[in-house]
């Protein structure tokens, strides 16, 4: 693509993430400095305003509307809390129109709700943020949903946010103009090593947890990989060739508490994701995060976070005022 400036378009979103939408920018930026050439251009977008405000309050002008936006390479949607309730229908057949016409089109964080809206992820590989990976999994069972920190396929792309969006355009920059430069943006951004997109999004869990047994570890993963169907605790010692008084005692002494009311704390923080994220009805959530009945998963949920479900999904739906 040498002698051929790239244009980029961010879609801010009310609410959107201003440290991986800068961090992207920042990259095109500096790979224009470095090169000492005008390899790319960008210009923020709103649906119908002049200003966004971000997740953070602060305020940002844009240069156009979607109506009068000029001619674009790649769009990027940039969306923070709440993207699951971004519907309208102008920006949807807008991004629709976009990717036919020839347009790359990606989503920073959890602007993947509305590419997935629109109907661009189908058969795409594509990526979210961590916390609404469970939902969206949930929501969209179809799509091919991975865990990775960023994941490019074809014209369509997708980043699960934060640093991620560094690393996901240093790899547009290696890509087109080569290693050498993308290395020398890194650089300037002190960000060190470049991260593929295969790694994953989360810590692993023992710095998560901070733990370093090996058979706690293998326990916790299991956990967390049967959520709607719940392993017993027979059935997980099992696995891990130990008798269940052996399991308990490890994570008695390692965490302060049984197997139980920890697996049962893992359903509970996912069940409060999908409230949050989704429009679940409270029962399907309680069936995905492994409990027998609402009424049960409401008694739980009250002694866990000292409120009914249905009070969370009130607060979500007041924090989306706020960011808006």
């Amino acid at each position: 693509m040498d002698g051929v400036t790239e244009h980029f378009g961010f879609i801010l979103l009310p609410g959107f993430p201003l440290a991986p939408v800068a961090s992207a920018v920042d990259v095109l930026a500096l790979a224009n400095y470095v090169s000492e050439k005008e390899l790319y251009r960008w210009h923020t977008l709103a649906l119908d305003s002049d200003s966004v405000t971000a997740m953070n309050g602060f305020r940002s002008l844009v240069d156009f509307s979607l109506q009068s936006a000029p001619s674009l390479d790649s769009v990027t949607l940039c969306c923070g809390i709440g993207g699951h309730r971004f519907k309208q229908p102008g920006l949807l057949n807008w991004l629709r129109n976009q990717y036919a016409a020839g347009l790359k089109i990606g989503a920073i964080s959890t602007g993947s709700w509305v590419l997935a809206r629109a109907g661009l992820l189908h058969d795409k590989r594509c990526t979210i943020h961590w916390e609404d990976l469970s939902a969206f999994r949930e929501t969209y069972p179809k799509l091919r949903i991975t865990d990775e920190i960023f994941a490019i396929d074809g014209r369509i792309f997708t980043c699960s946010g934060g640093s991620a969006a560094t690393d996901m355009f240093l790899s547009f920059v290696a890509t087109a103009h080569g290693l050498e430069l993308a290395t020398a943006v890194a650089e300037q951004l002190v960000h060190g090593r470049t991260r593929p997109n295969h790694m994953h999004q989360r810590l692993a869990v023992p710095e998560r947890i901070g733990i370093n047994n090996h058979l706690l570890i293998k326990a916790i993963g299991l956990m967390e990989s049967h959520m709607e169907t719940p392993l017993s605790q027979g059935a997980i010692a099992e696995r891990l060739g130990v008798s269940r008084r052996h399991l308990e005692r490890l994570f008695r002494s390692n965490l302060g508490r049984t197997p139980q009311l920890y697996y049962r704390e893992i359903r509970l923080n996912n069940a409060r994701t999908l409230l949050r994220a989704t429009a679940l009805s409270v029962a399907e959530v309680a069936f995905a995060s492994g409990f027998s009945s609402a009424s049960y998963f409401a008694k739980c949920y009250l002694g866990q976070y000292g409120k009914m479900p249905t009070r969370e999904r009130t607060w979500s739906t007041h924090k989306k005022r706020i960011s808006s």
